[in-house]
């Protein structure tokens, strides 16, 4: 059968579909006219632990039959809402002059779409991860970190003397951009939280919309729905757009047909379910939403279709997400399906180790550079996409962990072996490492575990250059003789402490220094009296003489 024929039997199909699912054609067309629907599309790429795609990564997904692709050969230019991971768009602009031409293109297909677009989390994370930890819904600090200023524009002097027309035949340097530019898109709607299905609980809710987001997405097999309750719906006083279980189900099952007999099947079904949604609700018209999933397809072949049968259905009108949005809500509550206990529990050790950085990054003279980094990389293995791999998110979620208690162990106090102290007053030199790759500020703190030795400043200053060491001289007055163990402890300038504490031993020799000008003033008075006295001698033969 051709593809030509096939759109003409899946129309017909559809346009059957009613009756032969034993709806009646009232039922299947409420009120005036056809059941509206309304469907939201992801755009996402696969997993990964860096927050941003690589190069190479990028140019495989916007080749032809790459992964972003066939996402968007599938919707674009139809009814269809796409909610696009800003990580893609950042991904893509941030390489500057480096970025591969299919990617360009590719971001440049998705801005003269006509669908409208929405953002998803960044890196498409899995919302109620975060919030049932307890955090807010977590987003991108910066990427000032990751710009090459080499691959754009140097920024304009607005002072300079204007620069000469630039050839035409020579490439334009896009702008150097900033973390706002990067994420800027002109999107359609705005505000909406799309969680994973049924991972929301109730509590939920109040951190998601704290977040600044005004539409959460959720499952009706999420929900319990007054009777007759249509696509948006409100849970003590939040706004959710109601995905629609089993129209999202027929959908997703007619995306992933693999014969030409299956395609029919789900697409048929996909109209029965349609009608039934839109029977079952009350009012002149049954509006509908309905959501695919996270999942790849491996062709957008099937998903274009099933699109095409429903425009060629005249039972089901596809209208705009913003329409459904306006629909009058019912009154509902949240079933709760709160993520697994192992989850929550390996993202309960992610975020504690992302804020004792955070406190840690302190000592640094440009902080960001390491929370915005790593925070990006939290994203990624937040990311929704993992649920399909769980070994090798834990796997990646380890190798998180112990990244962070290395960048923490960066900065340290050198040991070394005991100190004497010779004289009454003096200097005790710490040495402090710094591994960084940027220079650190830090405060060296002494306290002596017995009052055998007093410190003139508990607390000094010590500016470290990246990847070296630097001693803070540490004012010491020795009060009696004996052997002291003192603590070492070094903090930022906001008085986080950095590393866990050290001991050093002082063997304080208190007064020897006067024994031993003594000695050496003896010494001198006996070199020059002996002296004197072989000069009187020498004299006095002479006069003999």
């Amino acid at each position: 059968m051709s593809l030509k024929a096939l759109r003409a039997a899946l129309a017909l199909g559809l346009g059957l579909a009613a009756v032969t699912a034993g709806v009646t054609p009232s039922a299947a067309v409420t009120g005036d006219g056809p059941v509206r629907l309304a469907i939201a599309v992801p755009i996402v790429v696969r997993e990964g632990t860096t927050g941003l795609i690589t190069s190479d990564a990028l140019e495989a997904y916007t080749r032809p039959l790459g992964d972003l692709t066939r996402q968007l050969d599938a919707v674009i230019d139809r009814p269809v809402a796409i909610g696009i991971d800003p990580m893609i768009i950042v991904s893509i602009r941030i390489l500057g002059t480096s970025a591969p031409e299919s990617a360009l293109a590719w971001l440049q297909r998705l801005e003269s779409a006509s669908n409208p677009v929405f953002a998803l989390a960044y890196a498409d994370s899995d919302i109620t991860l975060a919030t049932q930890v307890g955090s807010r819904v977590l987003g991108p600090e910066s990427f000032d970190f990751a710009i090459d200023p080499a691959l754009f524009a140097p920024p304009v002097d607005p002072t300079a003397t204007p620069a000469p027309t630039p050839n035409p035949a020579e490439p334009v340097l896009p702008p150097l951009p900033t973390t706002e530019d990067l994420l800027e898109w002109p999107y359609s709607v705005t505000g909406i939280a799309w969680p994973r299905d049924d991972t929301v609980v109730a509590s939920d809710l109040r951190t998601i919309a704290a977040s600044d987001f005004t539409t959460t997405i959720m499952s009706s097999s999420n929900l319990a729905l007054s009777p007759g309750a249509g696509a948006t719906a409100q849970v003590d006083g939040e706004r959710i757009l109601v995905s629609d279980a089993s129209v999202s189900a027929a959908l997703r099952n007619a995306t992933h047909a693999v014969t030409v007999e299956e395609q029919q099947s789900t697409i048929t079904a996909l109209a029965q379910s349609v009608a039934a949604a839109g029977a079952a609700q009350q009012g002149d018209r049954a509006t509908v939403f309905a959501t695919l999933d996270r999942t790849i397809p491996a062709s957008g072949s099937q998903l274009a279709e099933a699109l095409s049968a429903l425009q060629s259905n005249p039972a089901v009108t596809l209208i705009p997400i913003s329409e459904a949005l306006v629909t009058p809500p019912a009154a509902a509550t949240v079933e709760d399906m709160p993520q697994s206990a192992d989850s929550i529990l390996q993202v309960t050790r992610l975020l504690d180790a992302e804020a004792a950085e955070r406190r840690f990054a302190t000592v640094a003279h440009d902080p960001i550079a390491i929370t915005a980094d790593r925070r990006l990389h939290l994203l990624g293995l937040l990311s929704a996409a993992w649920v399909s791999s769980p070994d090798a998110w834990s796997t990646a979620s380890l190798d998180f962990l112990t990244v962070s208690t290395e960048l923490r162990s960066a900065i340290t106090v050198v040991e070394s072996s005991s100190f004497n102290l010779l004289a009454d007053r003096g200097f005790l030199p710490i040495a402090v490492s710094n591994e960084l790759t940027q220079a650190v500020t830090v405060y060296v703190t002494v306290r002596p575990e017995t009052a055998l030795l007093a410190i003139g400043q508990e607390r000094v200053q010590l500016v470290i250059e990246p990847g070296a060491q630097a001693k803070a001289q540490i004012p010491v007055q020795a009060i009696s003789n004996g052997v002291v163990e003192v603590q070492v402890t070094i903090a930022s300038v906001a008085g986080v402490p950095i590393g866990a504490p050290t001991v050093a031993e002082i063997n304080v020799q208190a007064g020897w220094e006067t024994p031993i000008v003594v000695v050496i003033a003896v010494i001198v008075v006996a070199v020059f009296g002996v002296g004197i006295v072989r000069n009187i001698l020498r004299r006095r033969k002479t006069a003999d003489v």
